[in-house]
C-alpha cells in the first residue's frame, strides 16, 4: 500500500449501509476470483499488479475523503482491468457483478442470495460431448459444490465464512459438514471384538484367514460410508495373531489326523488327546509333541515335518490373502500400522505383510520401530525391519513410526499414524484419559500464519512488528477454534441413527452405549479438533532478516501455538490439537492468495506453494521439537538414495526424537 495512513482510516460503506474498516485483501481475492473464473494461464503476481493499480487509483481519488462505497471499489476494479486490456477478465468480473445485482433483487434474504452463488459454480452449460468427466463423477462434483456452499451460507457464522473465503483459514471438507461426518477413525480389531460379541463371531468364528480379511474389508467399507477421511488399523500384526494361530492349529489337526490314519503308529496315539493338546497352543515356539515322539526318532522327524508343512502352508495362505486384501482396499485411504508383535506367529505375520504389500496411492504402511540399537539386546524384529527397509527403497508408501519418542508412548499403548501423518492423543476429556483406539479426528482447520507474518513483515513495513504478529496469531487461532466449535456443534446435532455402523457397533469409543435419543456430544467429545499450519519457513523469512535467528524464532512460534491450543483444550474440555498435516491444495491456495495481496517475494511467495512446516530447519533436533509440540501429528519427509543413508536417517531420527518418517 502506498499510503498507509489513508487505508488505515478509510471506511467502506456496504450496500446495506453498514460501515466497516478498509480491508485490501478482499479486493485482491475478488480480482483473483475473476482470473480463476477463466480457463486462461496467468501468474499469481499478475493479480497483485492489478491489485496494486487499484489501490493507487483509490488513493488518488479518495485521499481527501473518509468513506468509499463498495460499488465504487468494484467500478475501479473494472476500469483497471479494462485499461490493462485484460478484456476476458474484465468481462467476467462485469458479468459477475450483474448477476449479483439481479440475485439481490430476487432474493431479499441474504442467505438465499449467497447460496445462489453455488449454482453459478456448477457450470452445467460447459458440459459437452468432449468432456472427460463421466456422468457419475460430474454429479458428485456438483453435489460437493452445492453442499459446500450450503454450509457456508446456512451453517457457518458469517465471520467464519468470510475468513475461509479470504484465505486466513481453511475449513477442511466443508461439503461433508451438513451430513455431520467426522474425519477419521483409529481401529484396533482386538479392542473391538473384546467388547462386541457379534463382530467377534463374524470375524473369528470358524473362520479362515481369507474370510477374516474379507469380513474386515466389509467393516472398513461400511465405515467409509460414514467417515469422509481415512481409517487407521493401529496394530494390524497383533490383530491377525489369533486368527492365524487358529488356522495353523486347524492345519496341524488335519495333517496329523491324516498321518495317524494312514500309519500304524495311529494305533498307539490317542488322537482326541492330541487334539486337546493342539487346542492349548498359544505360540509356535513350544515343543508340544515331545511326549508323543520322545521314544521314536522316526516319529519325531515326521511330526516336525508336519509342523513345518503346516507353518509353510499358513504362511502361503496368509501372504496370498493379505495381497488380495490390500488390492481390494481401493475405496478408501487407509494406513496399516505394524511391527511390534514379537511372537513367532507375529513375526510370520509381519513378514507376510511386507511380502504382500502393494505400492498404492491410497494405502500407507507404517513400521513401528522400537530402538534397540544402543542396547545390548537386539530388537527381536530387527531382521524384519531390515526387510522393510529394502522395500522402502522401491516404494513411496513405506513409512516409519518411531516409538521410543516420549510422546509416542502413552501408558504402554502404541501410538499409530494415519496415512497423512495425523495421530490421536490421550483423551483429555475424562479422568481415565482413554487412549487412542476407537477414536479419531472430528475435523481440521488450517491457519495461514504466513499471511499475518506478511502483514507485520519488515519487507513491507521496513521493521517487523513481532509483538503484533503474536497478537494476530492469537486472534487467528481463536478464529480457527470458533470454526471448529461451529462444526463440532453441527456434528453433535446429527442423530446417531444416521451413523448405524460407526456408533451402534461400538467402532467409536462407547458408541454401543448410546441411546437413540442421546446426543452425539458424549461420544464426539473424545475426538480431536485439529488446528494445522504450514509455511513456517516462509513465516520466519517474512519476520526476521537475520537468518541466524530463524530457528529460535520458529521454535518460539511453535511453542506459542502449542501452549495456546493446550489452553483451549483445558478451557473447553475438548481435545484441541496442533498439527502440521495439511493438503497440497491448501498450501497452494494460501500461497496464491498471499501473492495476489503482497506480490512475489523472495523465499516467501516465489514458490508454487508454501512448504511443509518441518522445512524450517535441516537440523533433526529442531524438527523433533516441532513433532513434540504437534500432538495432532507431524511427519518428517526426507529423500534418501541408498540403504546406508536410510539406516543413518532412522538412527539419527530416533536419537533426535522424531515421531514419524516418510521416505521420498
Amino acid at each position: 500500500m502506498t499510503n498507509k495512513n489513508l487505508f488505515d482510516t478509510l471506511i467502506v460503506v456496504k450496500r446495506s449501509g453498514q460501515r466497516t474498516e478498509f480491508q485490501g485483501e478482499k479486493i485482491a481475492i475478488a480480482i483473483q476470483k475473476a482470473f480463476n473464473s477463466l480457463d486462461i494461464p496467468y501468474k499469481d503476481e499478475d493479480v497483485n499488479k492489478i491489485y496494486a493499480k487499484v489501490l493507487k487509483s483509490i488513493e488518488k481519488e479518495y485521499k481527501e475523503r473518509k468513506t468509499i462505497n463498495i460499488e465504487n471499489i468494484q467500478d475501479i476494479i473494472e476500469l483497471t482491468l479494462k485499461e490493462e486490456k485484460l478484456t476476458d477478465v474484465y468481462e467476467s468480473f462485469k458479468n459477475y457483478r450483474e448477476k449479483r445485482n439481479a440475485s439481490r433483487k430476487t432474493f431479499v434474504i441474504k442467505q438465499q442470495h449467497k447460496f445462489l452463488k453455488a449454482l453459478e459454480f456448477l457450470g452445467l452449460d460447459t458440459i459437452t460431448s468432449e468432456s472427460k468427466e463421466v456422468p457419475e463423477s460430474t454429479l458428485k462434483h456438483f453435489g460437493n459444490i452445492i453442499s459446500s456452499e450450503f454450509a457456508k451460507a446456512y451453517l457457518l457464522d458469517n465471520k467464519t465464512s468470510r475468513h475461509h473465503e479470504s484465505g486466513l483459514i481453511y475449513i477442511d471438507s466443508l461439503e461433508t459438514m451438513p451430513m455431520g461426518e467426522i474425519d477419521n477413525l483409529e481401529l484396533s480389531i482386538n479392542d473391538l471384538i473384546e467388547n462386541n460379541e457379534i463382530l467377534k463371531e463374524k470375524l473369528m468364528g470358524n473362520s479362515t484367514i481369507q474370510n477374516y480379511l474379507s469380513n474386515l474389508k466389509i467393516i472398513i467399507y461400511n465405515l467409509k460410508k460414514e467417515i469422509y477421511g481415512s481409517i487407521c488399523l493401529s496394530s494390524f500384526d497383533k490383530d491377525l495373531e489369533q486368527i492365524t494361530l487358529n488356522n495353523y492349529k486347524q492345519l496341524l489337526k488335519t495333517y496329523l489326523n491324516i498321518y495317524l490314519k494312514t500309519n500304524s503308529i495311529g494305533n498307539f496315539i490317542n488322537y482326541q488327546e492330541l487334539e486337546k493338546d493342539i487346542n492349548k497352543i498359544t505360540t509356535l515356539d513350544n515343543d508340544l509333541f515331545y511326549n508323543y515322539y520322545k521314544t521314536s526318532e522316526e516319529l519325531k522327524s515326521n511330526f516336525e515335518l508336519i509342523k513345518k508343512q503346516a507353518y509353510n502352508n499358513i504362511e502361503i495362505e496368509l501372504t496370498n490373502s493379505l495381497n488380495i486384501f490390500f488390492k481390494e482396499l481401493v475405496f478408501t485411504d487407509i494406513s496399516i500400522n505394524f511391527g511390534t508383535a514379537t511372537s513367532k506367529i507375529g513375526q510370520l505375520i509381519i513378514n507376510s505383510i511386507i511380502k504382500s504389500s502393494i505400492n498404492s496411492n491410497n494405502i500407507s504402511y507404517f513400521f513401528k520401530v522400537k530402538d534397540k540399537i544402543n542396547k545390548t539386546e537386539k530388537d527381536p524384529n530387527f531382521y524384519l525391519l531390515e526387510e522393510y527397509k529394502k522395500k522402502t527403497l522401491e516404494r513411496s508408501n513405506f513409512n516409519y513410526a518411531l516409538l521410543d519418542t516420549n510422546f509416542n508412548i502413552l501408558k504402554n499403548e502404541e501410538v499409530c499414524y494415519f496415512k497423512n501423518g495425523e495421530r490421536v492423543i490421550e483423551d483429555e476429556t475424562t479422568a481415565l484419559k482413554k487412549l487412542t483406539s476407537g477414536r479419531g479426528n472430528i475435523a481440521s482447520c488450517a491457519i495461514n500464519i504466513t499471511r499475518i507474518a506478511l502483514k507485520n513483515s519488515y519487507l513491507l513495513n521496513n521493521n517487523s512488528n513481532i509483538r503484533k504478529f503474536y497478537q494476530d496469531l492469537d486472534n487467528l487461532i481463536n478464529i480457527a477454534k470458533d470454526a471448529l466449535l461451529e462444526r463440532f456443534e453441527i456434528d453433535c446435532k446429527i442423530k446417531n441413527t444416521n451413523f448405524p455402523y460407526l456408533y451402534k457397533n461400538g467402532l467409536w469409543y462407547d458408541g454401543e452405549k448410546l441411546k437413540e435419543t442421546d446426543r452425539l456430544r458424549k461420544l464426539l467429545k473424545h475426538g480431536n479438533l485439529t488446528i494445522c499450519f504450514c509455511g513456517l519457513k516462509e513465516t520466519i523469512y517474512a519476520l526476521e532478516k537475520d537468518e541466524s535467528k530463524h530457528q529460535e524464532l520458529a521454535k518460539d512460534i511453535i511453542k506459542y501455538m502449542s501452549k495456546k491450543i493446550d489452553k483451549l483444550s483445558d478451557d473447553s474440555n475438548l481435545n484441541f490439537v496442533l498439527s502440521t498435516i495439511i493438503s497440497n491444495k491448501v498450501k497452494t491456495e494460501f500461497k496464491k492468495q498471499d501473492t495476489a495481496i503482497y506480490g512475489k517475494l523472495k523465499n516467501i511467495t516465489d514458490k508454487i506453494s508454501y512448504s511443509n512446516a518441518d522445512l524450517f530447519s535441516t537440523n533433526l533436533k529442531d524438527i523433533s521439537y516441532l513433532h513434540k509440540k504437534c500432538k495432532g501429528g507431524a511427519i518428517h519427509q526426507a529423500k534418501i538414495k541408498n540403504k546406508k543413508e536410510l539406516d543413518n536417517l532412522i538412527i539419527e531420527s530416533i536419537n533426535s526424537g522424531i515421531g514419524a518418517l516418510k521416505i521420498n
